[in-house]
């Protein structure tokens, strides 16, 4: 346990008995292995020896009921990737404005896919994990304000959210800061079927590790060329529609994200998946399938510059271009795989995935899992 957390519980465990109000504990986990089945071609993350740490971690959940419509929830997640070092995922007040209608405040889930609200709770869905093709968000929460009001409609139950917020992580070694994140989700769930769909925006800056190539471009006549590697206060536009029909026996689920971040190396990216699943033995068994892709294609203005003209010049546009090509790619995927549930709250999960790397090198990877709820 890292000195903050400690600190914390710390703190909390001196408090005057007087004071404390009843706290619910639960938790979740996930103990995965897996390993690549090419040695020359690295999936998901996974290499061709096999690893317990890429994708297994574990979560404890602590909820207060302060009464009179306020409410605590804190989360913590150790993940085995970041070396088990745990991490605030979730750390906010809710307060009941009326029922139906809830206000939170503080670090919390930010729902930018179908399976947002419980992302790491293996147990609640087929797959191990969802496809890291389709939802690669390097982040998942924000620090800010939300608003949530659940209504009915007739038969139809209605969910709809307004998040307002900030959020600043790293992601392979570079820093990444994102303001004024605005997200609007509306979600209808009618009989076995929900329907849903979401809007993303938020202001991006950060580093990809090219600023000499920038640096180089401000030199030249084309500083445009620099403006467009530089990520700095560039406006992401992200939607996403989703599908889900369950009738706990037959499972079917589509999800298409399509996203932007306007002139710059980032650029266009997408993604889709088809998912379905049938039950066996009274729900003990489930066999499951996957298809989807992700796509990226990077804006590029070096067509506006002249090549041939210098030999200087020439060697910046074919770095650049390489840069470039880096990031533009399209990676169908598929997946099988077996859910077995030996247990009331514990689930052994077994998949095969055929992908490829940003390079078009193809492999797969064979992943085993138990999940847990506790």
């Amino acid at each position: 346990m890292n000195k903050p957390i400690l600190a914390a519980a710390t703190a909390l465990a001196t408090l005057p008995f007087s004071v404390s109000a009843d706290i619910n504990f639960s938790g979740f986990a996930t103990i995965a292995g897996g390993m690549a089945t090419d040695s020359d071609v690295v999936i998901r993350n996974y290499e061709d020896n096999f690893d317990f740490k890429e994708g297994s971690f574990f979560a404890l959940q602590a909820y207060s009921d302060l009464t009179e419509g306020l409410s605590a929830t804190v989360q913590i997640r150790a993940r085995g990737r970041d070396d088990w070092e745990p991490e605030f995922t979730w750390a906010y007040l809710a307060y009941e404005v009326k029922p139906g209608w809830r206000v939170q405040m503080g670090r919390q889930r930010i729902p930018m896919y179908l399976y947002s609200d419980y992302l790491d709770v293996s147990y609640a869905y087929h797959w191990i994990a969802p496809p890291t093709e389709v939802y690669r968000a390097p982040f998942d929460s924000i620090d800010g304000i939300s608003t949530i009001h659940d209504f009915s409609l007739g038969n139809a139950d209605v969910n709809l959210r307004l998040y307002y917020g900030k959020e600043d992580f790293e992601s392979g070694g570079f820093a990444f800061e994102l303001d004024d994140i605005v997200s609007a989700v509306a979600s209808v769930n009618y009989g076995w079927w929900t329907f849903r769909t979401s809007y993303l925006y938020f202001n991006f800056s950060g580093t990809l590790g090219l600023e000499p190539l920038v640096e180089a471009w401000y030199q030249t006549p084309f500083p445009f060329v620099g403006d467009d590697l530089n990520i700095e206060d560039d406006a992401h536009h992200g939607f996403e529609v989703g599908i889900r029909y369950d009738d706990q026996d037959w499972l079917f689920i589509a999800e298409y994200i399509p996203s932007k971040i306007d002139h710059t190396i980032i650029g266009d990216y997408g993604s889709w998946m088809v998912s379905a699943g049938k039950r066996f033995a009274d729900g003990k068994y489930m066999v499951h399938a996957t298809v989807g892709e992700e796509t990226n294609q990077p804006y590029s203005s070096l067509d506006q510059v002249p090549y041939g003209l210098d030999p200087g010049l020439d060697a910046l546009i074919d770095a650049t271009q390489g840069a470039l090509d880096g990031r533009d790619y399209d990676i169908p995927f598929y997946s099988v795989g077996l859910r077995y549930d030996f247990h009331p709250s514990a689930a052994f999960k077994a998949e095969y995935t055929h992908s490829e790397d940003p390079s078009g090198q193809k492999g797969g990877v064979f992943q085993l899992a138990v999940v847990t709820v506790f």
